[in-house]
């Protein structure tokens, strides 16, 4: 049984060595791990990650036409739709009819959202402290500048 475990764990050990050498699945491992702790936090404040940019980006942007913000966050229209009728319906935001055009929204944050992101914020912060401990302030500005670069290279490329 012992020489099954030892195996085994090799084998899971080999199993993605070739692909540890891969950013992008670095990345993914990264992220989904992140993500698993950010979910289990927000769980306790009744929000989503989504739901978290979201709001965000209301609070700092107030009267943001829903367009611009799908366009920003780069969600699908009809995803967005669903994250701002949950934020609505917890009373975190509301909609507004854009007076120059009927067919548009405005996004504001109530006070109740602008509290809640500041609760959300701060959980999300101290969880970044947490992984992020033992990186230096140039390493950490040095990650996000990297993740940037990639992201901008791959759209530039795709040319958007």
């Amino acid at each position: 049984m012992a020489n099954l475990s030892h195996t085994t764990e090799h084998n899971k050990s080999a199993a993605d060595s070739r692909l540890r050498s891969l950013v992008g699945y670095n990345m993914k491992r990264a992220y989904h791990e992140i993500q698993n702790e950010l979910t289990q936090s927000l769980k306790q404040i009744d929000l989503k990650i989504g739901s978290f940019a979201v709001l965000m980006s209301i609070v700092d942007c107030p009267g943001l036409k829903q367009s611009a913000l799908a366009e920003t966050l780069a969600i699908e229209q009809a995803n967005l739709v669903q994250l701002i009728d949950d934020l609505e319906k917890k009373a975190l935001i509301k909609r507004e009819r854009v007076s120059t055009d009927r067919r548009a929204y405005a996004l504001f944050a109530t006070n109740a959202g602008q509290r809640r992101c500041q609760q959300v914020e701060a959980t999300c912060r101290s969880l970044e402290a947490d992984f992020l401990h033992g990186f230096s302030e140039q390493d950490i500005a040095m990650l996000i500048d990297l993740m940037q670069k990639i992201e901008l290279r791959i759209k530039t490329k795709r040319g958007e």
